[in-house]
């Protein structure tokens, strides 16, 4: 348990930028989820919560860099911004190659799951408890792309490609406490699945518990990102960054400090 320990000390000791940045990922959502409400994404509406979702994407990047070099140093957010923006374009093409990876083999497990049973109709139409069976498979079959390539580009501040080169120097077997904390955050997707709706609850006691939900869902996912980040960097993996372009943050250090 220490490590969960000492990545707990470290969002207690940032705590001012924690807060904005779970707090503002809720408003995004929020926002997001009104939009799509009244389907006014084409509207100004829907330009101003892209413009916010591209904001707070960069600043949680920056967030996770700025850890990585000084975890228990607070950083202004534009500070973050600014290294999140130069992280911005690498995580674009990686988060769609995964976004398209995580749908195919959804799709395909999907096929496997409703042949016995047998389960009429697509992946879209089936039970919301399927759905998240083939999601939650699917994100265990690529668990470990998803935890080490994002923290492995950040600490070592090298292109997508790059990244898969020190791949194989990441291992789960090293990283139980990591690992916990991931299939912990999966399991509470399957609780909050089986938990009252607002159709069978007050309305004030909905908005409590779906505030937990959100609360709780984003600080682990904030939680497995910084794990995943003092991991990679424990590793103190060597990268030549000397022939990177003059667009560089020129903050990577030759040795990765722990």
């Amino acid at each position: 348990m220490n490590e969960i320990k000492e990545t707990i000390a470290i969002l207690k000791a940032r705590w001012p930028e924690v807060t904005f940045i779970i707090g503002f990922g809720f408003l995004v959502s929020f926002f997001g989820g009104i939009l799509e409400s009244y389907q006014a994404y084409r509207s100004w509406k829907g330009v101003t919560f892209i413009a916010l979702l591209l904001i707070e994407i960069m600043i949680y990047l920056g967030f996770l860099r700025a850890v990585s070099l000084a975890s228990n140093k607070r950083q202004s957010l534009r500070n973050l911004l600014y290294k999140g923006k130069h992280f911005f374009w690498r995580f674009c093409g990686l988060g769609l190659v995964y976004f398209i990876v995580l749908v195919l083999i959804t799709q395909a497990i999907f096929f496997i799951i409703k042949i016995a049973p047998p389960i009429n109709g697509s992946l879209k139409e089936a039970a919301p408890v399927v759905r998240l069976l083939c999601l939650s498979l699917t994100k265990l079959i690529l668990i470990k792309l998803y935890l080490f390539i994002p923290a492995l580009i950040i600490v070592l501040d090298c292109e997508a490609h790059e990244s898969f080169k020190f791949f194989r120097q990441c291992k789960l077997s090293e990283a139980k406490e990591l690992l916990a904390v991931y299939c912990a955050k999966i399991a509470i997707s399957f609780v909050w699945l089986f938990l009252p709706t607002s159709g069978e609850l007050p309305i004030a006691p909905h908005i409590i518990l779906s505030l937990s939900y959100y609360f709780t869902w984003n600080l682990l996912t904030l939680i497995i990102f910084l794990m995943a980040i003092r991991f990679v960097s424990s590793l103190n993996i060597v990268y030549d960054s000397t022939l990177k372009d003059s667009n560089s943050e020129n903050l990577l250090k030759h040795k990765m400090e722990d």
